[in-house]
């Protein structure tokens, strides 16, 4: 190889890093949602922090629960959200704010449970209701962090909603290697870059080879960030299940386009 074509190929390979590394406010790349429920896709984050907004959606989480409706200061963001729903990202003011769960409908009833965060601009969160060990409503903001993973590979992210299961290990059946282990109640863990792979995915009791519930034919695709959120019962109803939320940047350099997919849900 000539030396023409090597500093070609250096000066190609510098700007598809300077790419995968642009912060998460500054992409230009309009985000796509999957879940079971189908597909949304958010404006690029450069485009809403130019209008001083960051993209927040929210998740209920609480098992059993009625519908919640979410606010975002003195404002209702997020109207019925139901079981296990997760909204599309919305446009929101990026100041510090109050975000609340009231019952769906019931504007004057004191919060079942609120928190108080600042948000940037350009910025993604996930407001999600979740309930404590004791069964009470909490409510966490999570920053989502969505920027692209390494090319060939995928990122994945567990929160343990779960107020009886415990500590957790997600695996995909027949590999040796947790996807994520050791994840705690009330827990979001870091995103843990992945190769590739199609398979079950298996919730266990940590360090325990019994699966608590098991997801079939789950795949994880390169360019793609996954949130896998464990809700439900390990004890009683409603029973636990795994949400898998599957986040993309559309156009980002080594990024497969996505697809809804929608998979059953077996207990073991």
């Amino acid at each position: 190889m000539n030396s023409r074509k090597v500093f070609s190929l250096s000066i190609a390979m510098a700007l598809l890093f300077m790419v995968a590394c642009t912060s998460e406010s500054q992409r230009t790349e309009p985000v796509t949602t999957t879940t079971d429920k189908g597909a949304s896709t958010a404006p690029p984050a450069k485009e809403a922090g130019k209008a001083d907004k960051a993209l927040v959606r929210a998740v209920n989480a609480l098992p059993g629960s009625a519908p919640v409706d979410v606010f975002v200061g003195d404002t209702k963001e997020f109207n019925n959200v139901a079981y296990k729903a997760v909204t599309p990202y919305k446009e929101t003011p990026d100041v510090q704010k109050q975000f609340a769960i009231k019952p769906a409908g019931q504007d004057s009833a004191q919060p079942l449970a609120q928190n108080t965060e600042g948000i940037s601009g350009g910025d993604h969160y996930t407001a999600i209701a979740m309930p404590n060990p004791d069964g009470q409503p909490t409510l966490k903001v999570i920053p989502d962090k969505l920027t692209p993973p390494p090319s060939g590979k995928a990122s994945v992210r567990v929160i343990n909603a779960s107020p009886d299961a415990g500590e957790l290990d997600v695996f995909v059946k027949g590999k040796e290697e947790a996807l994520v282990s050791g994840v705690n109640p009330e827990t979001v863990t870091n995103y843990k870059e992945i190769d590739p792979v199609t398979g079950a995915l298996e919730v266990r009791p940590e360090g325990k080879p019994n699966a608590l519930v098991t997801v079939p034919a789950q795949k994880f695709e390169a360019g793609h960030l996954y949130t896998i959120i464990v809700t439900g019962k390990a004890k009683g109803a409603p029973k636990l299940e795994a949400v898998k939320i599957d986040d993309q940047l559309v156009g980002a350099a080594g990024g497969a386009q996505a697809s809804p997919t929608t998979t059953p849900q077996t207990k073991r």
